[in-house]
């Protein structure tokens, strides 16, 4: 593997030189900390089953000069889907763009920009959040994301702000030859907004990719936050995604990943209920085949009484994919009368496909309701013989149960358009069409 601490102490004056400078505060100190961790190995219990840190071994470059991309952008922000009436913004590599005529659309109290405007707009903010959440439960792959990253994206709503239009963010992989990326991104929703955003990944054929990104997400009370991502790559991207989530009195948040193409990929999500009377919902949906490998790894953290969670993954695996999930629930001694569900379910459609399931319950509290389950099968054979009597042929038949095993993941989106343009792409997908959107930049 790659020597990176050597690769850091050689390149990190020019690192630093492009960086934005609120990040240059956390370098050196991450920095300390992935020299004494290294990277995880699979005797790490968080990283049990994962092949992340191996997906590390190909020779990536990295932009560390960030020079500006020869693109034409206007063929950029083709992309997007069609009727949701987005704002669309683009994250090339780990460089953040937006359209003036997207920025001038924006609804009036929300910002969108990158991480080193936003230090110079807002400071106060920046300076109150930024780095908060992922010190608190950094590991060894957050320190050498604040190792290498120099920029990210910024949002914020603020007080009593309602988005009217949904946001959404393209993160496009694109590059000749093989590239490793690195974002930190700031997400704030303040007292009594509400926020959609759409995070879509995409990248260029035939190329090896490993993208590392850092979002920290405060939710402040009676705020309200809808996330939904979609990873619809190639079987040569590598995908590490750490989200921080903290969530404060009567707060609603959503966090939805859905998973179509892809070569390697751990989502870990870690949300801290600091509020009482704030609920959550945590869920995703994978279709993988081949050798792709695809994890979720999950904390939550109920901090204050009368909250509630649930947890819902479903997982459709196909010739040797591999599965992982992982999730604890953590009840503290104060977080009396908590309410919470953590389910994951899976379908192997061969004897090949493996998956890895271990959902966890720890409970400090005597008056709650938890829950947790896991189950792993094959395809409901008596379903499918009673369709194909019916005249469906198998085929159709085999598409239609596993879209429906999924329906409960997809029915958490909750904006109408975006919820049947992914019930179009699962399908699609299912019948193994791995084709993108229509107005792809690069597909």
């Amino acid at each position: 593997m790659r020597n990176y601490i050597q690769l850091y102490r050689e390149l990190s004056e020019r690192i630093k030189e492009y960086s934005t400078p609120v990040l240059n505060r956390f370098r050196d100190d991450a920095f300390a900390e992935f020299e004494q961790k290294g990277f995880p190995s699979r005797k790490t219990e968080a990283y049990l089953n994962s092949s992340i840190v191996d997906a590390l071994n190909a020779e990536y470059e990295i932009d560390v000069d960030r020079p500006a991309a020869a693109i034409d952008e206007n063929g950029l922000f083709r992309c997007k889907i069609p009727s949701i009436n987005a704002v669309l913004g683009f994250m090339l590599n780990d460089k953040f763009y937006i359209a003036d005529d997207q920025r001038q659309s924006l609804p009036e109290g929300v910002e969108f920009c990158t991480l080193s405007d936003a230090e110079r707009l807002y400071p106060e903010v920046v300076g109150r959040y930024l780095h908060t959440l992922s010190d608190k439960s950094r590991d060894a792959m957050t320190a050498f994301n604040s190792t290498f990253v120099q920029d990210g994206y910024f949002i914020y709503v603020k007080k009593g702000t309602t988005a009217q239009r949904p946001l959404q963010l393209i993160n496009m992989s694109l590059s000749e030859a093989p590239l490793m990326s690195f974002t930190h991104n700031l997400i704030v929703v303040e007292q009594g907004a509400s926020l959609q955003l759409l995070v879509c990944d995409h990248a260029e054929e035939g190329v090896d990719f490993f993208t590392s990104k850092v979002t920290e997400v405060v939710v402040e009370d009676g705020a309200q936050f809808e996330y939904y991502s979609l990873e619809n790559t190639t079987r040569q991207t590598n995908n590490m995604m750490q989200m921080f989530v903290s969530q404060r009195d009567s707060s609603q948040v959503t966090v939805n990943n859905l998973l179509l193409l892809n070569s390697v990929s751990r989502n870990q999500i870690i949300a801290d209920i600091d509020g009482e009377h704030a609920s959550l919902f945590l869920g995703g949906m994978l279709i993988s085949d081949g050798k792709q490998e695809a994890e979720n790894n999950t904390v939550i953290r109920h901090n204050k009484p009368n909250s509630t969670s649930n947890e819902l993954f479903k997982y459709i695996l196909d010739e040797q994919s591999h599965g992982i999930f992982s999730g604890i629930i953590v009840v503290q001694p104060d977080a009396q009368k908590t309410l919470s569900r953590q389910t994951n379910k899976s379908i192997c459609l061969t004897p090949e496909a493996v998956v890895n399931s271990r959902p966890q319950l720890e409970i400090y509290a005597d008056d709650v309701k938890c829950g947790h389950g896991a189950t792993t099968g094959q395809l409901d054979q008596e379903a499918l013989f009673y369709m194909k009597q019916r005249g469906i042929d198998e085929d159709t038949a085999r598409m239609m149960l596993l879209s429906a095993f999924v329906q409960d993941v997809v029915d958490e989106i909750h904006i109408d358009v975006l919820r049947d343009k992914m019930k179009d792409m699962i399908d699609r997908r299912l019948r193994n069409d791995h084709s993108h959107c229509e107005d792809c930049f690069v597909h």
